[in-house]
């Protein structure tokens, strides 16, 4: 009886306190199940960090009841929340991980990062907006761009820029890109030139190559000859040979296709990107020692490397071993986006590991321990291994 009389007390003093809080201050508010400090800061127009020092919190837990004191922020706080602050993804990096470095949800983030379709994909390099206002963001992105266009297998930022009408460069602007390195899925804004729309002579439809395709069926398709196919796509060499993601011009000048010819044909940096492409889109994928080179659900270190750099049209042989004597052999310190680094793990003197170096002292790789991922060959785990790199990509 004692017990439960304490207890009446112990709970009408806590509810004594919750009235008590409300009344005493004009800026409060009662915690609701599902609230966070970030939902609350931001419907009563202040900061996570501000509301933390009202209520003296150490951490962003707070719990269902708990009375908050707020004071709404001056027109200069206001301010600051049109201000854009942007993060560059590095290495390990996730929208959870960054969501929590900036005191935001990763709802809230994706609000700011409309261009982002899948929240579980990021890449390394890529800047993510992680303050400033989403509306803002939101008719900024109608305003440069009419369209999006999600990235196939084979794609490149040339490909897709000639295909809407634009620049490499036009293309990178609005995506925020800091490279040309696109990967399969990717989302990318587009902004179609259309000066002139009534030359319909001129406008140029392409066809996305599918399992079971031959130029001859593509052509036929399209009421064209394979000669005449062959003409408005100069940059393939072989009728025989096409493969599945490739785009083909199915209508247009062979003039103009000819004239162009030089741009389309794929450069070095070209074939950089699209291998560095191929091999990203298997991150994750588990590690198998001698794993079938027709699987890409998982690779060994040489298998990844051989399936990777059949993207760019160009065949490697099966082993790391074989792999380190094709090409030409490059310094470290010389090294490019492209280039297949050597390691010797065991310290026997023999060849047992290969990646595709990214840059910036990273490669793609297929490791035993993570699967396909990226790594740095400088620590202290691969340096001490490395033994060699070539190019093959010329």
């Amino acid at each position: 009886m004692n017990n439960s009389k304490n207890s009446f007390i112990l709970a009408g003093t806590i509810i004594g306190t919750l009235i008590a809080g409300t009344s005493a201050y004009a800026g409060s508010y009662q915690v609701k199940s599902g609230d966070t400090l970030d939902k609350i800061s931001k419907a009563n127009n202040t900061t996570v960090q501000h509301l933390k020092s009202q209520n003296h919190l150490t951490s962003n837990l707070i719990f269902p009841g708990q009375v908050l004191k707020f004071n709404t922020l001056n027109n200069r706080t206001d301010k600051s929340k049109d201000k854009t602050e942007k993060y560059v993804v590095k290495l390990g990096d996730s929208l959870s991980k960054i969501a929590n470095k900036y005191n935001v949800s990763v709802s809230a983030l994706l609000k700011l990062n409309p261009n982002i379709s899948n929240s579980d994909r990021i890449y390394i390099g890529q800047t993510i907006r992680v303050s400033g206002q989403a509306s803002g963001s939101s008719s900024t992105a109608k305003n440069s761009s009419n369209a999006t266009y999600k990235v196939k297998s084979g794609d490149t930022l040339g490909k897709i820029a000639r295909v809407n009408n634009m620049t490499v460069q036009q293309l990178k602007s609005i995506n925020h890109l800091t490279s040309t390195l696109i990967f399969p899925g990717q989302v990318l804004k587009v902004n179609a030139i259309t000066s002139n729309p009534d030359k319909s002579k001129n406008t140029t439809d392409v066809y996305v190559v599918k399992l079971g395709d031959s130029l001859s069926t593509i052509a036929k398709r399209y009421n064209l000859s394979l000669s005449a196919l062959l003409k408005i796509n100069p940059n393939i060499s072989n009728s025989d040979r096409i493969r599945i993601g490739q785009t083909i011009r199915v209508s247009g000048k062979a003039s103009a296709s000819a004239s162009a010819s030089a741009s389309n044909k794929p450069s070095k940096s070209t074939k950089v990107d699209q291998v560095l492409a191929a091999g990203a889109k298997y991150m994750g994928a588990k590690y198998v020692y001698g794993a079938s080179t027709s699987r890409t659900d998982v690779f060994d270190c040489s298998s990844f490397t051989l399936r990777a750099f059949q993207s760019a049209g160009i065949s490697l042989p099966r082993n790391s071993v074989a792999q380190s004597h094709v090409g030409t052999a490059v310094s470290s310190k010389a090294l490019q986006k492209g280039d297949l680094v050597f390691f010797d793990t065991n310290n026997d003197g023999v060849i047992n590991h290969v990646g595709i170096y990214a840059g910036n002292g990273q490669m793609l790789n297929a490791s035993t321990s993570k699967g396909v991922s990226y790594a740095n060959i400088n620590n202290s785990y691969w340096g001490p291994s490395f033994v060699k790199a070539v190019r093959v990509l010329n």
